[in-house]
């Protein structure tokens, strides 16, 4: 059973006419995104991934942060980061662990507590356009083996795996885009030629993986 989001427009869409072409700023978002529980929708242990709009709102810096806004410790077990050395997660928990910093572009894992079986959370925040995106290769920045953690916009024109796959350069720079399997917390992938094109969702994050001898992959998400 897929995940109920409900996404709408906070900030209207500026749109430009320069130089007899149409061009579009920045754009506000409000997001009702359902993080699952232990047992919910086949969750295994009540591990969600989520990505933010590339401006979090002021007030969301880190990861103590970021389990204060869902609903403090009463709520959310864990925030996770992807550790590219290791190609693990790198756990806080509000008392444990270090309260990392959020970075645009970048996704996380959510862990409710135990006994939580669900928990709506209003996402809030706006794009930045003109963002620059780095995906890193096996051995760029410590990365182990070219796995990125990528939070998808909101209003990206890659809609499915295999779009993605394609705006990043296709199959010569890109090994395997892969979505989170909530029953067994672990993560299905597409190659592009291999596996299901599965479609990509608001709110959610996915393992980008690049392809071996590509140093890495920069790119500015095209979107709506």
């Amino acid at each position: 059973m897929k995940k109920k989001v409900v996404f709408g427009l906070v900030a209207a869409l500026t749109l430009l006419f320069v130089a007899g072409g149409l061009y579009a700023s920045n754009m506000g978002f409000k997001l009702n995104y359902v993080l699952d529980g232990s047992g919910t929708n086949g969750s295994l242990n009540g591990t969600n991934t989520i990505a933010l709009p590339f401006n979090q709102q002021t007030d969301l810096v880190d990861a103590f942060d970021l389990i204060n806004d869902i609903g403090t410790t009463t709520a959310v077990a864990s925030i996770a980061e992807f550790d590219r050395t290791s190609n693990g997660f790198a756990g806080y928990t509000g008392t444990s662990g270090t309260p990392f910093a959020l970075t645009p572009g970048d996704a996380y894992l959510v862990r409710l507590q135990p006994g939580v079986p669900s928990v709506n959370y209003i996402i809030v925040g706006s794009h930045d356009p003109g963002l620059v995106l780095n995906f890193d290769g096996g051995g760029t920045n410590g990365s182990l083996n070219g796995t990125n953690f990528y939070g998808y916009p909101y209003h990206s024109t890659s809609t499915g795996a295999d779009e993605l796959i394609t705006e990043l350069g296709g199959t010569a720079s890109i090994s395997s885009v892969a979505q989170f399997d909530r029953t067994s917390n672990g993560f299905a992938g597409y190659t592009g030629t291999s596996g299901t094109p599965f479609p990509l969702e608001p709110g959610k994050g996915y393992l980008v993986q690049v392809q071996p001898g590509v140093p890495s992959v920069s790119f500015v998400p095209s979107h709506f």
